[in-house]
């Protein structure tokens, strides 16, 4: 019997992956396998443990199994797989038993880093995950957990920048959520990797949030928070980094809101602060700005320049700009959309703009 097959029964089993990998370090996993058929006296196996690996012990269920995925166009690897990360390979992450997969399989052996964060972001936190992401995808799989707010926004903006991004579920790939994500899901399995350790038909619970975010950061080199209230899920994200020995990086934000506690008590605790990707790459020693810096040098006409030469002495809306630029309605709606394509500008607020770190 295939080793990889052993790993796909006990999936199948639905015994918690913390049991199974306390079992194996008694045992092999083949050792496993033989020993539900003979004597299991000598095992520490409750009867619930061994109701469940007993109900898919089975070549024939196995083989139903393998053949239900590949109708349903569901690859998966196991950990006696070549393919297997390494980094979820290690003890310290409790490492998943298989990973059901759609995408691109490889790019979790690349060079990650994570991006996590509330699910109730404020345009603050759009604007900075967006700003930091967009760089860092040059350098990384950007990796995150396909929520609403922060995560959503992590995936979009490794995208945009033509880079990678793994999307790490909480429940099995037929279940994935929420609904308002799945385009992005659909989008992340063409261009990226979408995976669970759960079985395609698992549904989402309070236990599986927690327990998919070991894999988020034990995919990574560092996990970055960007907007995070005092319990929020990605401070979990944050923990199991620090217990995986990974760096843990946080965006400052505002000391009174409240989605801004957790990054706060972050940096406090010794995080990494971040206000711009800069922060990330000069931590990791990487080289930077070459390509960004020369698509920023692009060259600006009048119009440009002279909006430009106005926001440099503070945030304008658009009607002080028409004024003290002496551009019309048409020239400064022109100038201003250059300007934010070429990410020279952002709008601060509705109508309200302000020049980029980088302008």
């Amino acid at each position: 019997m295939l080793l990889s097959d052993v790993y796909l029964w006990l999936a199948y089993s639905c015994v918690s992956t913390h049991k199974i990998n306390r079992l194996l370090e008694n045992l092999s996993a083949t050792e496993l396998w033989n020993s539900i058929d003979g004597d299991t006296g000598k095992y520490s196996f409750d009867d619930r443990t061994l109701s469940a690996l007993k109900r898919a012990h089975s070549l024939d269920y196995i083989e139903s199994v393998k053949q239900y995925l590949s109708a349903n166009n569901i690859e998966y690897v196991t950990r006696a797989d070549p393919l297997f990360p390494e980094a979820l390979a290690q003890s310290e992450v409790d490492p998943p038993l298989v990973l059901f997969y759609k995408g691109n399989i490889d790019i979790a052996r690349e060079p990650c880093f994570a991006v996590v964060g509330t699910r109730r972001a404020s345009g603050y936190g759009k604007y900075a995950t967006e700003k930091i992401v967009g760089e860092l995808a040059e350098h990384f799989t950007i990796v995150s957990g396909l929520a609403t707010g922060i995560d959503g926004y992590a995936h979009g903006a490794a995208l945009n920048a033509g880079g990678k991004t793994i999307a790490v579920l909480g429940s099995g790939l037929f279940n994935a959520s929420p609904s308002s994500n799945l385009k992005l899901f659909d989008e992340i399995a063409k261009d990226g990797l979408v995976l669970s350790e759960y079985t395609p038909d698992t549904h989402a619970s309070v236990y599986t949030f927690p327990q998919r975010n070991r894999i988020i950061s034990g995919l990574s080199k560092g996990v970055l928070v960007v907007e995070a209230s005092e319990k929020s899920g990605s401070l979990i994200t944050a923990n199991c980094a620090l217990e995986q020995g990974r760096d843990v990086f946080a965006v400052p934000g505002d000391i009174d809101k409240l989605r801004s506690v957790g990054t706060n008590k972050l940096i406090k605790q010794g995080a990494v602060a971040v206000t711009s990707a800069s922060d990330v790459l000069d931590f990791y020693g990487i080289a930077h700005g070459g390509k960004k810096a020369a698509e920023k040098a692009v060259e600006l006409d009048f119009s440009e320049t002279r909006v430009i030469t106005e926001l440099s002495s503070g945030d304008k809306s658009f009607d002080a700009l028409m004024e003290s630029c002496g551009l019309s309605v048409a020239d400064l709606n022109s100038a201003l959309s250059s300007l934010l394509i070429n990410g020279l500008i952002r709008q601060k607020s509705k109508n309200v703009y302000c020049v980029t770190q980088q302008a």
